[in-house]
């Protein structure tokens, strides 16, 4: 399998198909794993409160394990969507949402 370079020019580039392809995946699943007894949650929300775990966000860490492990044995890009989803998740459950600032590497 060839493997790509990954300048900022084609970051750019792709960036937006990127985010789409991320965008269908979490309406997807926000849709297929929705909680009809409360739209504001879905299945995750409800495996996170039921196992908590040590982070509050355990069970979606493991998932992202899993992911990587299936990426590891299949090269799937279905498995990288996921765990870019997933990882988008977690960032919502955690509220980095609602920060002004953001623990960036950037500077």
């Amino acid at each position: 399998m060839k493997i790509y370079n990954t300048g900022l020019g084609i970051k750019n580039d792709n960036f937006y198909k990127f985010a789409k392809l991320i965008e269908n995946q979490f309406n997807h699943g926000g849709d297929k794993y929705s909680l009809d007894f409360n739209p504001d949650k879905e299945f995750t929300d409800l495996i996170c409160e039921i196992a908590p775990g040590h982070t509050g966000i355990d069970w979606i860490i493991q998932t992202i394990v899993k992911y990587c492990g299936r990426f590891l044995n299949f090269q799937r890009e279905k498995d990288l969507l996921k765990i870019a989803t997933y990882s988008y998740i977690a960032w919502l459950k955690k509220g980095y949402h609602l920060k002004n600032e953001h623990d960036e590497d950037t500077k």
